[in-house]
């Protein structure tokens, strides 16, 4: 078994933090020989050059709202190699360091968000540092920072093209004892044009008077003779061939191990659509909302199968416009209230048990006020932490987050798909979409007879919801103030949403 390094030791964290103190200035980039060439280079770059790196950097300071590290084109030196100590990072706490490696308009920032996306949905707290060219020194800095603040997976967008800027990152990651790894890109022809087109449509809304595309193109010719390919001697390592077309999508491993290296390798195997369109919906009012009663496989009531209409109309079925959307994969649950909303709208469809709703187990099929009633001390421990609580013999919210996780992975790769489901479901996949924090999570609302469109926009998602205007229940409870094991009846059902004592009938319908 390799060793493991004692990072819980406060002598030898110390040492480390002070040993990173001492090396994040002038002093610890003078290897001014190794880097003299590449810096010369750097220092010849044209004013028309200069100006696409700026508008680069606008870009994708427009496209995401994080801290940017800008850092110009000059190169950083790498620092001389350091005796080995023999101590290896942490397999299970020590922090990750992702660098990207790449070619422009290769794919690298859009799969970095998504990489950064999935994992932070999952529980990890990751966040991508956006560099021009290479890390330097304020990289550094930012990434040790980052770390001390508990979090633990650091993505490096750049390009990192020579060997000499990736030894820095391998140097600084053997000294603080995090853990490495290196994600290569490259895509075909076609890809590589689309990307460009991309960029070019981009760019023109800055600047019309510029012709883009030959500047793209004189940059990746610029870049392509500088580029070293990874090697083999310089750590674990991800290669990756983008296509939109999973038969040309490619990915090939070495020296991946751990689960969140494992996680990032899954993550990358799937083709990155540009342009996504995904539809989202709760079944429409079923028998058991109108009562206040969770779970079961009840059927609709007279209001939910209007609604069922509506959604057709809205989607491609009877009564729909020639022009109107069309999802081209329509996803259910098992249960039959969802099945029967999407009972008329055309195309393929398919149950799936992943999108059934949350398991209440002893709880199912009863009112909130009928669980304060016989397990009180139950529905108080899940206001508490409503996120961590499992029903007995049933599930909590970070079950259903793992359940859903393949569902969420076929989602994008795929585009023009309805996602029929459950309130607690559709929080977990609208959670990946919106970037909500685990606790967060059992809270989102999402109402009954609404319909929820998500659409990519560059590396984020944005959400239009449209309500069709059905009256229903409201299903939503807010978590209450007071959450203790001792409340009184009254505190612990203040937020309970109304709900009717008898079954609609069907005149009620408005």
């Amino acid at each position: 078994m390799a060793p493991i390094a004692t990072t819980n030791d406060p002598k030898l964290a110390q040492a480390g933090e002070d040993a990173l103190n001492r090396r994040l200035d002038a002093s610890y980039y003078s290897n001014h020989q190794n880097s003299l060439s590449e810096g010369k280079s750097t220092r010849k770059t044209s004013r028309d050059t200069s100006s696409f790196e700026e508008h680069a950097v606008k870009k994708k300071t427009t496209r995401l709202a994080i801290q940017t590290t800008k850092t110009g084109l000059r190169s950083v030196p790498v620092v001389a190699t350091k005796p080995n100590t023999g101590l290896k990072p942490c397999p299970l706490r020590a922090p990750l360091v992702v660098t990207t490696v790449g070619l422009p308009c290769r794919g690298k920032s859009l799969a970095s968000h998504k990489v950064a996306r999935h994992l932070s949905w999952r529980g990890e707290s990751a966040k991508v540092f956006n560099v021009e060219n290479n890390a330097t020194i304020d990289t550094l800095r930012e990434i040790s920072t980052f770390f001390k603040e508990g979090n633990n997976v650091a993505i490096i967008d750049g390009m990192h093209l020579t060997r000499q800027s990736r030894q820095l990152l391998i140097n600084f990651c053997e000294e603080q004892l995090f853990h490495h790894l290196m994600i290569e890109f490259s895509c075909n022809d076609k890809c590589l044009q689309e990307n460009i087109d991309d960029t070019v449509l981009f760019y023109h809304q800055l600047d019309q008077n510029i012709d883009w595309e030959r500047r793209i193109k004189e940059n990746n010719e610029r870049h392509t003779r500088r580029f070293e390919p990874c090697s083999p001697l310089e750590g674990p390592l991800i290669t990756v061939n983008n296509s939109e077309d999973p038969m040309h999508h490619s990915v090939t491993a070495r020296g991946v191990r751990g689960s969140i290296q494992t996680d990032i390798l899954g993550v990358l195997a799937s083709p990155v659509i540009r342009q996504q369109t995904f539809y989202l919906s709760r079944h429409g009012e079923s028998e058991y909302n109108v009562l206040g009663r969770i779970g079961g496989d009840a059927d609709l009531s007279p209001r939910g199968m209007k609604y069922a209409e509506r959604l057709a109309r809205q989607l491609g079925g009877p009564g729909s416009a020639p022009d109107g959307p069309k999802p081209k994969l329509i996803w259910t649950s098992e249960l039959r209230r969802t099945i029967r909303t999407v009972q008329n709208i055309p195309g393929p469809r398919a149950a799936i048990k992943d999108l059934n709703e949350i398991d209440a187990g002893i709880c199912e099929g009863l009112t909130y006020e009928e669980i304060q009633e016989r397990f009180p001390q139950e529905f108080a421990w899940r206001d508490q932490d409503k996120f961590k609580y499992r029903y007995p013999h049933g599930e909590s919210y970070l079950d259903l987050l793992q359940r859903v996780d393949s569902v969420v992975q076929a989602l994008l790769a795929n585009t023009d798909v309805l996602v029929v489901s459950h309130q607690a479901v559709l929080r977990c996949i609208m959670a990946y979409f919106k970037g909500t924090k685990p606790d967060d999570v059992p809270y989102i609302n999402v109402p009954l007879h609404t319909l929820l469109v998500v659409r990519s926009y560059g590396y984020d998602f944005e959400v239009e919801t449209v309500p069709l205007k059905v009256e229903c229940v409201d299903t939503y409870r807010i978590q209450p103030k007071n959450c203790s094991t001792s409340r009184t009846t009254a505190d612990a059902l203040t937020t309970v949403p109304a709900h009717f004592d008898t079954p609609l009938s069907q005149p009620s319908i408005s």
